[in-house]
Formats: C-alpha cells, sequence, structure tokens
C-alpha cells in the first residue's frame, strides 16, 4: 500500500467529496481561462488578416499608380480585376509569392520607377503633356480625376503624429486631365484655423499636414476658361491607424467624372 492509498484510508467521504470538488473547480477555472485565450488568439488572427488586406489593396494602389503606360486601358482592367478578387486570397498566402505574383500579372506594362509613394500625383514631364501655358480644348469635355490621400505615422507620442497628404491625380497615365484644373482650394477642419482654408494652384495640386484625428475635407476644383467654371467634391480623410509605423501608404482612393462646357 503507498502513500496516497494510507492517506485516502484516513479521510472520510465528506473529506474526499470536497477534494474532489475543489479540484474539478480548478479544472473548470483553467478552462475558462483557456477559452479566453483562445478567443483572443483568434481575434488576433482576425485583426492580423484584415491588417493584410489593407495592405495588399494598398500595394495594389501603389503598384499600378506607378505605371507611366496604361495600353487599351489594360493597366486600369488589371488594377480593378485585382481588388475585386482581394478577398477571395488565400489570407495564409506569404506576402513575398502576393507580391511576385503582382508583379508577373503586370509584365506586359512598362513601370516608371518612383521613389515614394507620395510621388503618386508627381507631374510627368513636359514631354509628354502640354506645358502650364496650355490652353484647355472648349466644348463638351469629359474629365476623369482621382481623389485621395496617403498617411504616414511616426512613432512620436505626440498626438499629431499622423502626417498626411491629400491629392487629386490623373485616373489614367497617357491622359493629363489635370491641366484643366486652374487651382484646388482645401477646405480643412476648424481646427487648422486661421490656415484652415488652401489654394494650391501648381500640380500635383497636393496638401500635407499634420494630425491626429479623421475628418471630411472640401475640395473646390477651379476649371480653365473665362466661365470660372468649379465643382466641389468632399473626400473622408482616412488615417487607417493599423498601419506600419514609418510606411507611408495609401489610406483611401474615389474616382470623380464630370461632363463640363468649357468656354474661351
Amino acid at each position: 500500500m503507498n502513500s496516497t492509498e494510507k492517506i485516502l484510508k484516513t479521510l472520510s467521504t465528506d473529506q474526499i467529496s470536497q477534494i474532489v470538488a475543489g479540484v474539478q473547480a480548478d479544472l473548470d477555472d483553467e478552462m475558462v481561462k483557456t477559452k479566453r485565450t483562445l478567443d483572443q488568439i483568434d481575434q488576433n488572427i482576425f485583426t492580423c488578416i484584415n491588417n493584410l488586406k489593407r495592405l495588399r489593396r494598398s500595394i495594389i494602389i501603389s503598384h499600378y499608380a506607378k505605371m507611366k503606360n496604361n495600353i487599351d486601358g489594360n493597366k486600369n482592367s488589371q488594377r480593378d480585376a485585382l481588388l475585386k478578387n482581394l478577398d477571395c486570397e488565400d489570407e495564409a498566402k506569404d506576402l513575398s509569392v502576393f507580391m511576385t505574383n503582382l508583379s508577373n500579372v503586370s509584365t506586359k506594362v512598362k513601370t516608371e520607377p518612383m521613389s515614394n509613394i507620395e510621388q503618386l500625383s508627381k507631374t510627368i514631364s513636359q514631354n509628354d503633356f502640354p506645358s502650364g501655358s496650355f490652353i484647355p480644348k472648349t466644348g463638351l469635355i469629359d474629365l476623369t480625376f482621382v481623389i485621395g490621400n496617403i498617411v504616414k505615422i511616426s512613432d512620436s507620442e505626440n498626438e499629431m503624429k499622423y502626417k498626411w497628404t491629400v491629392y487629386v491625380r490623373n485616373a489614367e497615365e497617357g491622359v493629363d486631365n489635370l491641366v484643366y484644373i486652374d487651382k484646388v482650394t482645401y477646405f480643412l477642419h476648424e481646427s487648422y484655423e486661421p490656415n484652415h482654408i488652401v489654394d494650391v494652384i501648381k500640380k500635383p495640386f497636393s496638401l500635407t499636414r499634420h494630425g491626429w484625428g479623421e475628418f471630411v475635407i472640401r475640395l473646390r476644383l477651379h476649371f480653365k476658361g473665362n466661365m470660372n467654371v468649379q465643382t466641389d467634391v468632399y473626400h473622408k480623410l482616412c488615417l487607417n491607424k493599423d498601419i506600419t509605423v514609418g510606411i507611408p501608404m495609401v489610406a483611401k482612393e474615389q474616382t470623380v467624372k464630370y461632363k463640363l462646357l468649357l468656354h474661351k
């Protein structure tokens, strides 16, 4: 007879029941803690998957924004197809594999190296597009622009650690509709007073500021011509606070289309 059996013989039935109940209570408590840990792991995995999808979306938009040529709309159709099917991607796929596949998709389209994503709206050389003295054609014209913003977060403890750039850019490479814009007026949140209304008179018509919160920016596009045609568009500034520190990312973009009657 071992020592455990000797001890059990000295215990009453009530004492044994109390020990069993205590052990069961400890097991139940550990099960609850384990379940909470697993739930937290599931939540973390879900958050990582969503962040990865945001990263992939930004990579796609940035990748195709760098391309110079868009033969027969090939670039845009590839980009839109990738964005449409993004949710069908395998979340566990290695990001390097994703990047390799993205490069393979666009091998037929020539690219132009760009050092920073903030050059999305950089003016193309004057040999490709009309000069600043360009006089827009008259009559009914169709214009398409992309309104968006880039955000970069620093590791500073300052609440104004978000550096954002809002911009107006061409929807397609090789088609410069920005030459029809005389200036863009940005109406920012009143917290930026007295500098909350800003006129940008030169391409690429972008505006950079530091901030801490999201808000709706009103952009007033002034078109060239003596009719003083102007129109307002609203863009919700997106800071995307889950991005990696120090890496500028495209946070949000929208396409706007206009059919304008311009006169000399």
